[in-house]
């Protein structure tokens, strides 16, 4: 009779056994409770998908945690970056005299439209630096 050691050791796949290098085995799970309508929608989403539900469910919690932090912080740092550019265009023309209404409509809206792309230049930079590291 095996011990437990060694029936654990058995059950337990190999890091080389896995279909990619990068991938690790996998100890923790998740559990929910679903209706029957809503399981039957998992489960249509995930043979469309060719997947398993369980893979299909690892997928779409994993993209949606991933997705969620990513957009949040790139939109944050999208207004930080809008809100720079907006200030520094604002002290550099109100050092030369009081500003207009307009003036500061089209330096909001400058502001608006480069918040994004800067945005995303700051994190390519970024990305770049570390990657070289």
């Amino acid at each position: 009779m095996a011990s437990s050691d060694t029936k654990q050791q058995q059950t337990i796949p190999s890091a080389a056994s896995t279909n990619s290098p990068n991938e690790t085995y996998r100890a923790k799970s998740i559990a929910t409770r679903l209706t029957e309508a809503e399981f039957a929608e998992v489960e249509s989403a995930a043979t469309k998908a060719g997947k398993k539900v369980a893979e299909w469910l690892r997928d779409a919690a994993l993209t949606q945690a991933r997705a969620s932090q990513a957009s949040t912080d790139t939109i944050l740092l999208a207004e930080i970056m809008g809100m720079r550019s907006l200030m520094l265009n604002l002290f550099a023309r109100a050092s030369e005299g009081p500003i207009s209404v307009e003036e500061l409509r089209k330096m909001s809206a400058h502001a608006d439209s480069i918040k994004e792309q800067k945005a995303l230049e700051f994190l390519t930079q970024k990305q770049l630096q570390s990657g070289t590291k």
